[in-house]
């Protein structure tokens, strides 16, 4: 198992361990295969992610059609058809004659049984508002979390992708700096070999005679880029490695910004949705306070009409978008545990999408992705051994001429049998020239060091995609699932949102003195508004 590196935090997370096994019905959970050449192989993990799909959408397809059904069949099935709830009621003997003082009282008598289902269906319902609304807010605040997760990976990715467009002109403009400085260069080389090859003693403490040896054999190690094959062959390798980037990047433009039009559209259908689920609190809190209604007498008023043919409707679309939304997060976290968990435990995933890419191990682009996940020691690629042994020799070679450009030319004329003061403007001169190649070759050099590169990739791969991105992706799915669950139970007993409706039993089953105290428990005297 890969452990943490100098430049990232690897760890495997217990929910990417729980996502890995979600049943793939036979089909392979092998990520690599998706960048396969071959389509069988390609279709062999596309269709286990499809079939994950499919668990979340199954159920979500499956209650619609249920709701669907019942809605068909109408006052059939009662209020599970979203009719609102009718019931019987018996009016209210006054007296020995029977008597009715209903349409005086307003009072019903209705069965406790009846009553009861009323205000658990009610109950149930305002209780699954609650939770819709909770888990819509955890759902909001996840896909914020989300759309910064991924858009902190497309980041890290434009900026390699930046970094290694610029290297190709860059390291063409270090190429012919080289070259220009090699002139000069063997001119105070060849100065240094017959300046000093003993001294008659030390100069400001130092052995002038070794400064300059050390200072020559620095200067021979600066090679001309412009013959070392392996900065020709690199260089020829950048342009199908920016085509890789390139299309990389291009891919994941949509999770440039939180501005992009599928986030800004998921944000306001949640926000619609939450209107919507308070609108039908609403209703259903004032269909409580109204109490029964005539069976048959209720009518149609505005609100009902927005209820019936714009609230309702809409709802049950947007319902349908998070159930689509959740599936597309539950499938998106089983693919991105499929990557980590392969990748953490084996630390070849990635060098496995390479080879299915068609680039071989000894490729320039295969080393450099190697080099920067998995080496880089001690801020050395293995994949660029000359770029590291170049920009060690300016830096030597900077050091050691500024050590000899601070002794005293008179001391140094005293000590040495060459001429101290052509050898002096000499290595200025120089010195101005090796500081512009040193400018020209970091300018190439910062875009492909490890120092660069490796904590860019590392915090991708590592940091964002295998722990930000994927407790995000598992929040937005649990919170997408309460709150279409959640949402759907309130779609069911939309009948809530409506006030119930009573209808006058035929006959009137009392004793013949008037007394109504026959009904006992089982029936309740209900206020008719």
């Amino acid at each position: 198992m890969l452990q943490s590196t100098e430049y990232a935090s690897i760890k495997l997370l217990d929910l990417v361990k729980s996502m890995y096994g979600v049943p793939r019905f036979g089909r392979s959970n092998d990520i690599a295969l998706f960048f396969s050449e071959d389509a069988s192989l390609r279709n062999k993990y596309m269709i286990g992610l499809i079939f994950v799909f499919a668990i979340i959408m199954g159920i979500a397809a499956l209650w619609f059609i249920i709701l669907i059904i019942l809605r068909l069949l109408g006052y059939r099935v009662g209020c599970a058809s979203g009719a609102p709830a009718t019931i019987p009621a018996e009016p209210i003997v006054e007296n020995q004659k029977g008597s009715v003082c209903t349409d005086e009282t307003g009072e019903f008598i209705v069965m406790q049984g009846d009553q009861n289902r009323v205000n658990r269906t009610r109950i149930l319902f305002f209780l699954s508002i609650i939770s819709a609304v909770a888990a819509s807010a955890v759902f909001l605040k996840s896909s914020f979390q989300v759309q910064k997760s991924l858009q902190n990976f497309y980041e890290y990715s434009e900026n390699i992708r930046d970094k290694f467009a610029r290297l190709p002109e860059s390291l063409d403009v270090a190429i012919s700096s080289s070259t220009e400085f090699h002139t000069p260069k063997d001119e105070v080389v060849a100065d240094l070999t017959t300046f000093c090859p003993t001294s008659s003693g030390n100069v400001g403490g130092q052995d002038p005679s070794e400064i300059t040896a050390n200072l020559t054999n620095a200067l021979n190690a600066i090679a001309d880029l412009a013959l070392e094959p392996s900065f020709g062959n690199f260089n020829a390798s950048m342009e199908d490695i920016n085509d890789v980037l390139d299309d990389a990047v291009s891919f994941m433009s949509f999770l440039e910004s939180p501005m992009e039009p599928w986030f800004i559209s998921l944000l306001v259908c949640v926000g619609v949705l939450l209107i919507l689920i308070v609108y039908l609190f609403s209703c259903a809190w004032k269909a409580g306070k109204e109490g029964y209604v005539f069976a048959g007498d209720s009518g149609k008023n505005c609100n009902d009409k927005v209820l019936h043919r714009v609230a309702i409707p809409l709802f049950s679309l947007l319902l349908a978008g998070v159930w689509f939304v959740t599936s597309v997060a539950f499938t998106s976290s089983t693919a991105n545990a499929d990557f980590c968990y392969s990748e953490i435990t084996t630390g070849n995933t990635v060098l496995s999408f390479v080879r299915n890419l068609q680039y071989d191990e000894n490729s320039t682009f295969f080393q450099l992705v190697d080099d920067y996940l998995y080496g880089c020691t001690d801020g050395i690629s293995a994949a660029l051994p000359k770029s590291y042994e170049f920009n060690a020799a300016l830096s030597n070679s900077r050091s050691l001429m500024d050590t000899f450009i601070s002794l005293d030319v008179t001391e140094l004329d005293a000590a040495c049998s060459g001429d101290a003061t052509s050898v002096m403007a000499k290595m200025q001169t120089l010195s101005t020239e090796l500081d512009g190649l040193i400018t020209d070759y970091s300018n190439a050099y910062d875009n492909i060091s490890c120092e660069t590169i490796a904590p860019l990739m590392q915090k991708a791969v590592y940091e964002v995609g295998c722990n930000s991105v994927s407790s995000s992706l598992l929040w937005i799915f649990a919170s997408g699932l309460c709150l279409s669950i959640f949402g759907t139970i309130v779609l069911s007993l939309r009948s809530a949102t409506q006030r119930p409706e009573i209808y006058l039993l035929n006959t009137i089953d009392a004793s013949e003195d008037g007394d109504n105290s026959y009904i006992e428990e089982k029936i309740l005297i209900t206020k008719f508004n």
